[in-house]
């Protein structure tokens, strides 16, 4: 299969399937932390570090595998990334202690990650610039399935046999991924090099691409937004199996209705590509979601006790303004590159993950989570990515 021949209908899909990996990975074990607590004889707050360390993973393997992609290409390190994590995840269903599974986390993430920089690169590959944002989130609409169904997957799991096969599960999806991407994928990168990678000449790359206003504005913007994402992620299984009081059935289920937000964003930011251009969008939908997240502040601010439903239709309707933003944002971010694409692509998603990942540790941190706590921390980010977004760039 030539490059110039693909499909990219499949490509898109496989790329969805790829991508689908990272939501599987966080959000399928989210129902089992007190199972996993009780089996490794800790508590809650040191299973939430596998959270953490896995971000942290993520943020450095991106800034490893970007030279890789750009000098082997796309295909190789895809292989190899997937081959760690199905191993890892093994090392997860196995693990005897929390140290180990914490371990084994973060070498998951090594493993993962390289979907979020090969994808990205693919991407500027085959898709012209005005095209990619698009790309994106079609992308992100396949994705958004895993979301849906992994909270309630993972709970299945534990009703039917025990948190462990989460992790056996996850190690079968990634060689699945791994035949399809072996057998159907082929190799779309023209700027393949031999130079050999030398930390300086490495290092300058990062800082050439970092000093692109472009990349760094739009990067920051659509970091901040998914940051918006991870103070969720980090805070939802608190505020709402303890706060709250659900069932880890009604969690699993409330988990895939605010992804349906993102997913009808994502969706709906791709079809009106066509007649508005990607980044006009953006600009717009911060502007939406810092004016909804400061009423959503005041609310909780003003009034002690608010109801659940408020807190969900909050939620669904600011993940939904993110599926205006995070792709479009990431398009704008890569616009300026192409045979340094997987450099580019690398630290978008290192400062992505890497911002994901304080958000965690400041959420996992905090002596108490509340729906105010975590409305307050989404409206700052969400004026943030206004800043970023709207800030002049050439």
């Amino acid at each position: 299969m030539k490059t110039q021949n693909i499909n990219k209908t499949f490509l898109i899909i496989l790329l969805g399937i790829l991508a689908a990996i990272g939501p599987f990975t966080i959000d399928m074990y989210l129902p089992a932390f007190s199972k996993i607590a009780s089996s490794l004889d800790t508590d809650e707050g040191r299973v939430a570090f596998t959270l953490t360390s896995y971000f942290i993973g993520i943020a450095i393997g991106q800034l490893i595998y970007g030279p890789l992609v750009d000098k082997y290409g796309r295909k190789k390190p895809l292989l190899f990334g997937l081959l760690l994590y199905t191993v890892s995840a093994i090392g997860c269903a196995v693990s005897y202690s929390i140290e180990m599974m914490i371990v084994m986390r973060l070498f998951q993430a090594l493993g993962g990650c390289v979907g979020m920089v090969a994808s990205t690169a693919i991407i500027s590959d085959v898709y012209e610039i005005d095209l990619r944002a698009k790309a994106f989130s079609s992308i992100m609409l396949v994705m958004g399935i895993a979301p849906l169904i992994a909270p309630s997957l993972g709970s299945l799991f534990i009703v039917v046999a025990s948190w462990e096969y989460i992790f056996y599960f996850l190690a079968g999806f990634a060689l699945f991924v791994w035949i399809l991407i072996y057998f159907f994928l082929p190799e779309t990168s023209k700027h393949m090099h031999d130079k050999p990678l030398k930390i300086k000449p490495v290092t300058k790359n990062y800082l050439l691409v970092l000093q692109n206003a472009a990349f760094f504005n739009y990067t920051l913007a659509g970091s901040l937004s998914m940051g918006i994402l991870f103070a969720y992620i980090s805070s939802a299984s608190y505020i709402f199996l303890n706060y709250y009081q659900l069932s880890e059935e009604k969690f699993s289920a409330l988990f895939a209705v605010n992804a349906s937000g993102l997913i009808v964003g994502n969706f709906l930011n791709g079809r009106l590509t066509k007649f508005y251009h990607y980044l006009t969008m953006a600009k717009y939908a911060s502007i939406l979601l810092f004016t909804l997240s400061l009423v959503i502040f005041s609310l909780f601010f003003f009034q002690e006790n608010v109801s659940y439903t408020a807190t969900v239709i909050s939620l669904v309707s600011i993940m939904f303004l993110i599926g205006f933003i995070n792709p479009n944002a990431t398009a704008a971010s890569i616009a300026p590159f192409t045979a340094n694409a997987g450099t580019a692509s690398a630290l978008g998603g290192a400062v992505r993950m890497g911002i994901g990942a304080m958000i965690a540790a400041v959420m996992g941190a905090l002596p108490q989570i509340t729906p105010f706590v975590m409305f307050s921390i989404i409206a700052i980010l969400a004026l943030l990515t206004l800043i970023f977004l709207w800030r002049k760039v050439r």
